[in-house]
Order: C-alpha cells, then structure tokens, then sequence
C-alpha cells in the first residue's frame, strides 16, 4: 500500500471503510445470547458471536470486510478489474449484508420465560448498524458518481433499453 493517498479517499469512503473494520471487531462480540437463573442459585448464560451462530451473519461481514477492502484498494491504485462500477459492487455487497442480518435476525431462535432468556445480542444489533451505514454511503457514492438503477437493465456496451 505505498501509493495509498488518504486524501483519495472521500468521506463516504471512510464511512464504508469504518463499517467493515467495525464489522470485523463486532464480529467477535455477542451475535447471539442465552440465560438462565434458576431460583436465584444456579444462574448462566451463554453467547455465541457471528462466527458461530451461521452463515447469514458470518457471510455478511465477509461482504462488509470486502466493500472495505475494495474501496481501501481503490485509494491505494490497486487495479481491481470488476464487470460493474465500485459504488455498485460496494451497493449491492452491502445490501446483501443487510439481508442477511436481518434474515438471522429473524430466524434466530428467542425465548423468554421464567428464569430464562434468550435471543440476538449486541453485536448483532451493532452489525445491523454498520451494514446500515455501509449500504446508506454506498447508495450516496453511486448516485454521486452518476449512477442510475434504470442503467442496469441496459445489457453491456448497448446503448437503447432492452426491449420486451
């Protein structure tokens, strides 16, 4: 990374940037949380993080790590050859990464019932937020730099929409 140049690097940049590296530490937190207290005597509580509670949570911070990466390459002149713009990539890995927390979010087994508990823990929470801000500066990012979802429909180097 010797020719990396932070003032490259826009704010929507760093934003995308923070939420993978973010994503990555939160990765290791509490995704998922359980306890038990049984008549004040014998209480516990167990937690598993994004690594270990399935592919839906572990995945999506692989896509925000990547996003991260990607744009940190782009700084430093890395020439990644993609078939789809950088904000698009970065759009649609971290809109995939939010539907895929959401998904484990919603799947995840919660119980709460007389000294017992359990359901999604902080780091979860923590990772929805930054697939959040990942997806919202990316979304921004490519609409800056000019794109258009209509454009999409287009197939590569053709100029009219296709037709049905």
């Amino acid at each position: 990374m010797a020719n990396f140049d932070p003032k490259k690097v826009s704010t929507l940049d760093w934003v995308l940037i923070g939420a993978g590296g973010l994503a990555f530490i939160d990765s290791f937190l509490p995704w998922y949380t359980a306890s038990f207290n049984i008549a004040g005597f014998v209480s516990g509580s167990q937690s598993v993080s994004a690594w270990g509670v399935g592919f839906a949570a572990w995945f999506s911070v692989l896509l925000l790590v990547a996003s991260a990466a990607l744009v940190l390459g782009k700084a430093a002149d890395v020439n990644v050859a993609l078939p789809i713009p950088t904000p698009l990539a970065t759009l649609g890995a971290s809109a995939l990464a939010l539907l895929l927390i959401l998904l484990r979010w919603v799947t995840l087994p919660s119980n709460t019932g007389p000294g017992a508990s359990s359901g999604a823990g902080f780091g979860l929470y923590l990772g929805l937020l930054c697939a959040l801000a990942a997806g919202g500066a990316s979304f921004v990012a490519f609409r800056a730099a000019g794109g258009d979802f209509r454009q999409l429909r287009r197939g590569p180097g053709s100029s009219q929409p296709p037709t049905a």
